[in-house]
């Protein structure tokens, strides 16, 4: 019994992934800097960084649940 998914991929989730992958690696950037002590303006810089990135993550993450809810609602009719 073969079982297809037809439900179509998130069309955002490719930048989803990217702005995640981003995320975890200035996260481990910015443990490494204050690990060894780094001057001030570089982990606020990286800190700066990570706020603009979250920032963009979750506004992609809303826009791509309201495209669902869309998408959900055409099939419903």
């Amino acid at each position: 019994n073969m079982t297809l998914d037809l439900t179509p991929a998130p069309v955002l989730q490719e930048l989803i992934d990217d702005l995640e992958t981003k995320i975890c690696k200035l996260t481990t950037e910015l443990a490494i800097a204050h690990s060894e002590n780094a001057p001030r303006y570089l982990t606020y810089g990286i800190e700066k960084q990570l706020d603009i990135l979250e920032s963009v993550l979750e506004r992609v993450d809303s826009q791509q649940e309201l495209m669902n809810l869309k998408q959900n609602s055409i099939n419903l009719n």
